[in-house]
């Protein structure tokens, strides 16, 4: 299998804003990085989102049209994109503001070991894994909060391994309108029905979780999500809410749902090879979206230019660790 990756990366050398820049000499190329890592603090990105985190360590934007009880959804949700923006942009732990958005995120843990980043009293494994995520991503995997939040995860598999989203009908949460009922902290939590199948894309993003963690990456448990992702490769979601193609064809970065793209990364992370048949099929795919300029245009309905590197490089990021790289 042959991808054009030399024109890829003269793409990115030839387009690449400041952090591309950085991360393709320091991911790809190998080559000193100290002058743009120099520049990456005065990154115009950067300190625009740095200038306006909140004094708790979260963003947000208050939207007119969203209902009060989906506000909280909304500003974690920019917490944790903001976030992983901002480690594309050279952001570490080290920095105060970094620590304040990381503490906002540990201030969401429950009890249980679970985040409650959406609704507040359903288990959300997508947000979850999200967290973990983030967390690892900067550098916390040995935090025994984070080691919590795998435990959660483990023990609140689906009976066949994998895992799924579980909300309740509104009959269930006594009220004509399941939402408000979903966002009284008061109400227990809605358990899983273990029962139901595995969603593919709720998998997908647990195993991103394990795919971060330097502590769970190699573990049979890692692998094990791997396998059943890969049996649902270019498969229709069990669920209604999300079908073939808009999942798997729809690549985008930062990752964010269960995409081609973002699953052959956590797969090539965990140890499988790119000799994997159902894998081979994904890179298959990957090497026919390379367009006559050499790079991977991103699924975003608003993408940009500065999507479509964002997108490249993480191609060339997974093809590296499968040593398929041609520089």
């Amino acid at each position: 299998m042959k991808f054009n990756t030399a024109k890829a990366i003269e793409f990115l050398l030839a387009r690449g804003n400041l952090p591309i820049l950085f991360w393709l000499k320091k991911d790809i190329l190998n080559v000193p990085i100290d002058r743009e890592s120099k520049n990456m603090r005065k990154f115009a990105a950067r300190v625009r989102i740095l200038e306006t985190q909140k004094p708790d360590g979260s963003w947000w934007e208050r939207r007119s049209d969203t209902p009060i009880y989906w506000e909280r959804t909304l500003y974690r949700v920019d917490t944790l994109r903001n976030l992983y923006r901002l480690y594309d942009y050279g952001c570490t732990i080290r920095e105060e503001g970094i620590q304040r958005a990381l503490d906002f995120l540990f201030s969401l843990q429950s009890r249980e070991g679970d985040f409650r980043g959406t609704v507040l009293n359903v288990y959300t494994p997508t947000f979850h894994a999200l967290t973990l995520e983030m967390l690892c991503l900067y550098g916390l995997d040995k935090d025994r909060r984070v080691q919590k939040g795998f435990r959660w995860i483990l023990a609140n598999r689906q009976n066949d391994g994998g895992w799924a989203l579980y909300h309740p009908r509104p009959s269930q949460s006594g009220v004509k309108s399941a939402a408000p009922g979903w966002s009284n902290p008061r109400v227990q939590p809605f358990k899983p029905r273990k029962s139901q199948p595995f969603s593919h894309h709720v998998t997908g993003m647990v195993l991103r979780a394990f795919a971060e963690s330097p502590t769970w990456k190699s573990s049979k448990e890692a692998w094990q999500a791997g396998e059943k992702l890969l049996s649902c490769f270019f498969c229709d979601e069990v669920y209604e809410d999300r079908t073939f193609p808009s999942d798997w064809e729809k690549i985008c970065y930062p990752f964010w749902n269960t995409d081609i793209l973002a699953s052959i990364d956590s797969l090539s992370k965990v140890g499988f090879s790119a000799e994997n048949e159902t894998i081979q099929k994904g890179l298959a795919w990957l090497m026919k979206k390379q367009n006559s300029q050499g790079f991977w245009e991103c699924g975003s309905k608003k993408d940009t230019l500065e999507d479509h590197l964002w997108v490249t490089l993480a191609v060339l990021r997974a093809l590296k660790r499968f040593d398929l790289l041609r520089t």
